[in-house]
Protein backbone atom coordinates (compact mmCIF):
# COMPACT_ATOMS: atom_id res chain seq x y z
CA UNK A 1 0.00 0.00 0.00
CA UNK A 2 1.62 3.46 -1.01
CA UNK A 3 1.46 6.86 1.09
CA UNK A 4 -1.49 8.23 -0.65
CA UNK A 5 -3.32 4.94 0.77
CA UNK A 6 -2.16 4.50 3.71
CA UNK A 7 -3.16 8.72 4.29
CA UNK A 8 -7.00 7.72 3.16
CA UNK A 9 -7.37 4.57 5.36
CA UNK A 10 -6.55 6.97 8.02
CA UNK A 11 -8.77 9.76 6.95
CA UNK A 12 -11.90 7.13 6.74
CA UNK A 13 -10.80 5.48 9.94
CA UNK A 14 -11.14 8.50 11.86
CA UNK A 15 -13.86 10.01 9.97
CA UNK A 16 -15.74 6.54 10.62
CA UNK A 17 -14.90 6.83 14.29
CA UNK A 18 -16.84 9.80 14.65
CA UNK A 19 -19.77 8.80 13.06
CA UNK A 20 -19.35 11.62 9.88
CA UNK A 21 -20.81 10.85 6.37
CA UNK A 22 -18.10 11.68 3.65
CA UNK A 23 -21.07 14.72 2.82
CA UNK A 24 -20.94 16.38 6.47
CA UNK A 25 -17.08 15.74 6.69
CA UNK A 26 -15.99 17.55 3.89
CA UNK A 27 -18.69 20.17 4.39
CA UNK A 28 -16.74 20.20 8.10
CA UNK A 29 -13.40 20.35 6.06
CA UNK A 30 -14.37 22.79 3.51
CA UNK A 31 -13.56 20.19 0.67
CA UNK A 32 -15.54 18.50 -1.80
CA UNK A 33 -16.78 15.55 -1.03
CA UNK A 34 -16.03 13.80 -4.58
CA UNK A 35 -12.45 15.32 -3.90
CA UNK A 36 -12.26 13.18 -0.10
CA UNK A 37 -13.63 9.95 -2.20
CA UNK A 38 -10.44 10.15 -4.46
CA UNK A 39 -8.65 11.24 -1.12
CA UNK A 40 -9.43 8.11 0.70
CA UNK A 41 -9.13 5.70 -1.96
CA UNK A 42 -6.08 6.47 -2.49
CA UNK A 43 -6.22 8.04 -5.54
CA UNK A 44 -5.22 11.77 -5.17
CA UNK A 45 -1.95 13.55 -3.66
CA UNK A 46 -3.42 16.49 -1.05
CA UNK A 47 -1.47 19.30 -0.29
CA UNK A 48 -0.28 20.29 2.96
CA UNK A 49 -3.04 22.95 3.08
CA UNK A 50 -5.84 20.24 2.80
CA UNK A 51 -4.24 18.09 4.95
CA UNK A 52 -4.49 20.86 7.68
CA UNK A 53 -8.40 21.13 6.72
CA UNK A 54 -8.65 17.67 7.20
CA UNK A 55 -6.92 17.33 10.38
CA UNK A 56 -8.29 20.50 11.69
CA UNK A 57 -12.36 19.27 11.33
CA UNK A 58 -10.90 15.25 12.91
CA UNK A 59 -9.38 17.76 15.59
CA UNK A 60 -6.19 15.62 15.48
CA UNK A 61 -2.76 16.92 15.29
CA UNK A 62 -0.58 15.92 12.85
CA UNK A 63 1.62 13.80 15.16
CA UNK A 64 -1.25 11.70 16.50
CA UNK A 65 -2.36 11.39 12.83
CA UNK A 66 0.84 10.08 11.78
CA UNK A 67 1.02 7.70 14.87
CA UNK A 68 -0.98 4.69 14.05
CA UNK A 69 0.29 1.13 12.89
CA UNK A 70 -1.48 2.13 8.99
CA UNK A 71 2.41 4.45 8.68
CA UNK A 72 4.83 1.79 10.88
CA UNK A 73 5.69 0.11 7.53
CA UNK A 74 5.77 -3.37 9.77
CA UNK A 75 7.95 -1.99 12.30
CA UNK A 76 6.33 -2.12 15.70
CA UNK A 77 5.82 1.46 17.47
CA UNK A 78 7.37 2.19 20.90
Amino acid sequence: MDLKERIGQRITELRKAKKLSQQKFANEADIERTFLTHIEKGRKNISVGTLEKILTALEISLKDFFDSEIFSNGKKRK
